[in-house]
């Protein structure tokens, strides 16, 4: 059985998709030695979760049995309107519903169709949960590459896109890296306020947007006193990327900008019950972080800026 690529980027685009590549389903040598590094650095931070199931991020025919394929989609996110009149920033990943549904069930009507035309094949959907090293079969799969941000860095959306996979026991037509790259460029390292960025990679002890978001504990007061306007999450490495410059808006309507986050008063958040947070911002990734956190990160707000 081969699959015939022409047809499956075919319908990632009916999916809604912006882009789609495959590659095969193998990981170099040199990227699993980069990311035993990272681990061993602790860069994992709190994450405790990327020190288990390695074995499955280096070979996905454990996730799936005699997996050959990985076919990697990306979708732009790039609000065409962001809040306004705010003294606090969110993430723009963010500001819509929360992409994790979004994109499975893109990626299970994609893989529903595939199915139609090739009912013996063996295939399962992922995005961002799953022990899956996303960014780099997205790069195998000629969809961008990995900046020297850590995202991955599309030619037409920039750094704004969601990565998801569909991975199969089928063979395809594979397609090639694409020839861009940061070259000498430095922007991101220089503009992350807290040196989270290096050769190494990202170091989440240091990230601003890992203790805003993933983090259970008080964030640290040398991290702390380096956030500015950031309630949740930070994208200056993303904001001062060349590539990210003439991005276009996002097409998704359920991306766009979302009601309850564009009218969130972080003072009230007080005032109301965790049950009560959790019906507001029901699909929303705020969520993620919940009531206590956003309300911590209002407070290491600098003065100056709320």
């Amino acid at each position: 059985m081969r699959l015939d690529a022409a047809y499956v980027k075919h319908l990632a685009a009916v999916a809604g998709f912006s882009s789609c590549g495959i590659s095969k389903a193998g990981v170099s040598s040199s990227h699993v030695e980069f990311l035993n590094n990272w681990l061993k650095s602790g860069f994992n931070a709190g994450m405790r979760y990327m020190q288990e199931n390695v074995s499955l991020r280096e070979n996905p025919a454990l996730l799936l049995e005699n997996a050959k394929s990985v076919i990697s989609v990306v979708l732009n996110y790039f609000p065409a309107e962001q809040p306004t009149d705010k003294n606090f920033v969110i993430s723009k990943y963010a500001l819509g519903q929360d992409y994790h549904d979004l994109m499975k069930s893109k990626l299970q009507n994609m893989l529903d169709e595939i199915i139609k035309k090739y009912p013996e094949i063996r295939a399962r959907v992922f995005t961002d949960t799953a022990p899956v090293l996303e960014r780099y079969f997205a790069m195998s799969s000629g969809l961008g590459y990995i900046g020297k941000n850590t995202c991955l860095i599309t030619p037409h959306s920039g750094s704004w896109v969601f990565i998801g996979e569909i991975i199969c026991d089928a063979e395809s037509d594979y397609d090639s890296p694409v020839l861009i790259n940061c070259g000498n460029c430095t922007r991101c390292v220089d503009a992350c306020p807290v040196g989270a960025l290096s050769e190494k990679g990202l170091n989440a002890n240091k990230c601003i947007s890992y203790h805003t978001i993933e983090s259970k504990e008080k964030t640290p007061s040398g991290i702390a006193e380096k956030v500015t306007n950031q309630l949740f999450g930070c994208d200056i490495c993303q904001d001062v990327c060349p590539h990210n410059k003439n991005t276009k808006y996002s097409t998704c309507d359920e991306l766009q900008l979302h009601n309850a986050v564009q009218n969130i008063v972080p003072e009230d958040l007080t005032e109301i019950s965790n049950r009560e947070f959790n019906r507001r911002f029901k699909g929303t990734s705020l969520l993620r972080a919940g009531r206590k956190k956003i309300i911590e990160n209002f407070q290491n707000l600098k003065t100056e800026n709320r």
